[in-house]
């Protein structure tokens, strides 16, 4: 059997190409409901589903390529590893947040917590980029969109 040279990758290719796969499937049972082949609800998973799909086998296939017999395992660092759990938990706490603090409560909080995680800003940088990123998206949905959070 052969072995994927990089098993991160091989594993990332099977997890989008059967996500290409059950998005597909899901267009085609919202195809039904769709006064024409082209337009309607179904079309942009469709064509989610075809990227998903195609991009899942070009990652599959470029993980079975052979490494470099010079070059090293590489390995995740174990600040960067600890930095992407990190953010990660403060996303599955954005979840929590949002229905004990609201919206612009979490948002802004959650957003300083990744503006200092992902960019590496002073937490006086991270506060002013949260308030303008929430103001910004607040002001977006509620007023230009009009979309109530609710």
């Amino acid at each position: 059997m052969i072995r994927p040279g990089n098993l991160f990758d091989f594993i990332g290719a099977l997890l989008f190409t059967l996500l290409g796969v059950v998005v597909s499937i899901e267009a085609y049972r919202l195809q039904s409901y769709a006064s024409s082949p082209y337009v309607g609800d179904h079309t942009l998973p469709s064509i989610l589903g075809g990227v998903f799909l195609v991009m899942g086998v070009v990652l599959l296939l470029q993980s079975f390529r052979l490494q470099a017999a010079t070059s090293a395992k590489s390995s995740i660092p174990a600040e960067l590893r600890m930095r992407i759990i990190l953010c990660l938990s403060v996303l599955f706490l954005y979840i929590w947040l949002l229905g004990m603090a609201g919206y612009i409560v979490a948002t802004w909080l959650i957003s300083v917590a990744l503006f200092r995680l992902i960019g590496w800003y002073r937490w006086t940088t991270s506060m002013l980029y949260a308030a303008i990123l929430t103001v910004s998206q607040y002001l977006i949905f509620v007023y230009w969109l009009q979309i109530a959070f609710s």
